[in-house]
């Protein structure tokens, strides 16, 4: 008799308020447990996701504590990478987290790794901080490949160009996550997806007024309307030019500006799917 359809299971790190879990999720995988340090962050995710285990610091988890799952998806911390910051790279204190990464997947040994940064990682220290990243990788068993991906062409108002590794234990990942079958203008989307049925270059290249920064500049957050929302933006000096925003509306928009755009990662998570059986025997 055949029992109920099992989904390949997912552990995230770094879990934010859930992107890379959603983009998972809506490829057809369950989330198993998350990392995440933020309390306003893991409050977003128990509520998003109820089944998942929860825990608070990546250096305090370990197997014994996580169950066994097929992938493991996480955006290391940034901020000693980027270029915007004073690139400490992989010996600083919060990217420096890679190394916990690391040790989950020795400890764990999900068949996939799913792993994303800021650009910055390609260049830091004159490119050395990429190399240990690969080749560390590779000493624990992990072949793969990495490609930068921007979210502009996946349907979304930003420019948001992103390092993705996707690494499998012994197991070359599918060729298709780093070769296209057409030009990334060419691709449309549909209803089901959500995606615009027009070419996402033509409908997003530019400085379109629609765009949103990262940072959430743009953004004036009023739950009464437009009226209420001009005057609050005069008034407000409490977070420099993010007029308009209260202390709550900043935490949020400051976990939105920080998370994985989820059709990214559905994109990847999609090429993952079809090397797992979709259903399974009792």
């Amino acid at each position: 008799m055949h029992g109920q359809l099992q989904k390949p299971t997912v552990g995230s790190l770094f879990a934010g308020i859930g992107g890379f879990d959603i983009g998972f999720e809506n490829a057809g995988f369950q989330t198993a447990w998350q990392v995440e340090i933020n309390p306003v962050c893991r409050a977003v995710l128990a509520d998003r996701f109820p089944q998942a285990l929860q825990f608070n610091d990546v250096r305090a988890v370990h197997a014994g504590q996580l169950p066994r799952v097929d992938v493991i998806v996480g955006g290391f911390p940034c901020q000693d990478l980027s270029t915007m910051g004073k690139r400490q790279g992989l010996a600083g204190e919060r990217s420096g987290l890679f190394y916990e990464v690391v040790r989950l997947a020795r400890e764990l040994q999900p068949r996939w790794l799913v792993l994303e940064n800021v650009t910055g990682l390609l260049s830091c220290n004159h490119g050395e901080d990429f190399q240990t990243v690969i080749s560390t990788l590779a000493e624990c068993g992990y072949l793969g490949c990495w490609r930068v991906l921007n979210a502009q062409y996946f349907g979304v108002p930003t420019k948001r160009r992103r390092v993705f590794i996707v690494a499998g234990f012994h197991e070359h990942p599918p060729v298709e996550l780093l070769v296209d079958a057409a030009p990334v203008g060419a691709v449309h989307g549909t209803a089901e997806t959500g995606y615009q049925e027009r070419p996402f270059a033509t409908l997003l290249a530019g400085s379109a007024a629609a765009q949103i920064d990262i940072g959430g500049a743009s953004l004036v957050v009023e739950s009464n309307g437009w009226d209420q929302m001009v005057e609050r933006a005069r008034a407000s000096t409490d977070h420099g030019f993010l007029l308009g925003l209260d202390e709550a509306n900043f935490a949020e928009t400051r976990a939105a500006g920080n998370a994985v755009v989820p059709q990214v990662v559905e994109w990847v998570a999609k090429h993952l799917r079809p090397t797992f059986q979709t259903a399974r025997l009792d």
